[in-house]
């Protein structure tokens, strides 16, 4: 016996309402309605509301993942930058026979060992000390870093941290618009319910059959057990859909 499955997804619940809305309209016109006027009043209202909401989710949450994509993407070019900056300064102070104590005015360790820069935040800091660092070893004497400069640095630096400054009310705004579509499923899940409720009473004296193929005119679908042999009106459907 095939059983009735009711929607999961945000986009279900919607499709779903959208079915019903149509499907009810035309039952009205050929005088046959099944729903009462005040529940399809409710669903309009529902459904609209459910609608506005979901669709400043999807907004909100493009919004947050291009936040993201240029947030990555800004901290990526940091990090390219960060690291050919140590390499060049490392290759240079062999070169120019610096003192190791170079190394110090930028973090870096006597012996060569960079400072741990893999989470975002110490890459911020890193980058800020090398632009600290360079001006405090030209004040001493030495020669400005370059290729890359601290200064080119230091464009590449601010650029990520504007990307990382608006990475948090975008995240914000979609934690809050989340936390509303999910308050709003359980009441058009149980909306959902009692329009299939209505249908199915509606039905009680016809065949199983009929009242599920009424059912699927109004959107809902059905679940058939491993083998079990699905309903002729369906294969016909499926078959037609095809062509």
């Amino acid at each position: 016996m095939p059983y009735l499955i009711y929607p999961q997804s945000d986009f279900g619940r919607l499709k779903l309402l959208d079915r019903v809305t149509v499907t009810a309209a035309d039952d009205v016109e050929l005088g046959k309605a099944i729903l009462p006027a005040e529940l399809l009043t409710d669903i309009e209202t529902q459904k609209s509301a459910y609608q506005s909401v979901y669709d400043k989710f999807n907004a909100s949450l493009s919004t947050k993942s291009k936040e993201v994509r240029e947030k990555q993407e800004c901290f990526s070019n940091l990090d390219l930058y960060v690291r050919d900056f140590f390499d060049v300064l490392k290759r240079r102070t062999i070169r120019l026979e610096h003192p190791a104590e170079i190394l110090r005015f930028y973090n870096v360790a006597i012996n060569g060992e960079l400072p741990d820069f893999r989470k975002d935040e110490d890459l911020l800091k890193t980058g800020e000390n090398i632009v600290k660092g360079d001006a405090n070893a030209i004040a001493a004497g030495f020669p400005a870093m370059a290729n890359p400069s601290a200064e080119e640095l230091g464009v590449v630096l601010t650029a990520a941290k504007k990307e990382m400054a608006e990475i948090v009310p975008a995240d914000r705004a979609y934690e809050m618009v989340q936390k509303e579509l999910g308050e709003m499923r359980m009441p058009i899940d149980e909306l959902i319910r009692e329009i299939a409720d209505y249908i199915q009473f509606a039905g009680r004296r016809d065949n199983p059959s009929n009242v599920r193929r009424t059912m699927r005119t109004y959107g809902f679908e059905y679940r058939y057990l491993k083998n079990e042999p699905v309903e002729e009106d369906i294969v016909e459907t499926e078959t037609a859909e095809n062509k």
